[in-house]
């Protein structure tokens, strides 16, 4: 919005409120048969959109990836994070904060490709090391990834960490840190990501990292390079 503000241009998000790939597909083929300026999206499978990126370009309709990326695809560029490095940061925390035992890295939606990478990244940090881990699937939608990771932390109390890859689980990560009281335990946690919340319970102690990927820049820069 900033971004369209400053430079005269007009947006409209579309595309799929749950990561729902054919929702994405179909959006993404509406703009090009609207004939758009230009088109901004997240390339969350690693095949779906190449043809259709591919007749956007071929229609004269500049494309570029934001916060996921897929190799082989067209897109005239890529804005945001190295989502595979982030993870292998990610991985070496929890090495830190742990040391050793079991932990949980929770996952929204196993296989997208803004997110996925993040987890192999963090899995190939912790071989070889003293750190046993289980991968969770949690859900797209917040409510669904809070009761899920509530739920995990019930049936497995014998754990020393909890960790995800996407903003919504981290979240609810430190809610059920509080919820429990787990840092008293000296349970360690973390993730991604500044919502409010995740923001207000790691200032308050109930956790020990959160990555950023800049979002708002993944938002505006863009709509620059589309200008």
């Amino acid at each position: 919005a900033d971004a369209c503000n400053l430079l005269g241009c007009s947006y409209q998000w579309t595309g799929s409120e749950n990561s729902n790939v054919g929702e994405m597909v179909s959006a993404l083929n509406t703009a090009v048969s609207a004939g758009v300026d230009g088109i901004g999206i997240a390339l969350v499978d690693l095949h779906a959109f190449n043809s259709p990126v591919e007749k956007a370009l071929a229609a004269k309709i500049p494309v570029v990836a934001y916060n996921a990326d897929a190799a082989g695809n067209a897109r005239l560029s890529y804005i945001g994070q190295d989502l595979k490095k982030a993870g292998e940061e990610m991985g070496r925390r929890i090495v830190a904060a742990v040391g050793s035992g079991d932990v949980a890295l929770f996952i929204a939606t196993p296989g997208s490709a803004n997110i996925q990478p993040r987890i192999d990244g963090a899995i190939s940090a912790l071989k070889g090391t003293n750190i046993k881990y289980k991968v969770q699937a949690t859900g797209a939608l917040q409510p669904q990834e809070l009761t899920a990771i509530d739920a995990f932390w019930t049936g497995h109390t014998s754990y020393n960490g909890l960790f995800a890859v996407d903003g919504g689980s981290t979240t609810s990560v430190f809610q059920v840190i509080q919820k429990h009281g787990l840092r008293a335990k000296g349970i360690k946690g973390g993730g991604y990501d500044l919502t409010p919340i995740t923001q207000q319970l790691l200032a308050a102690g109930q956790g020990d990292f959160t990555i950023d990927q800049q979002p708002y820049l993944q938002g505006f820069l863009p709509v620059l390079e589309l200008y």
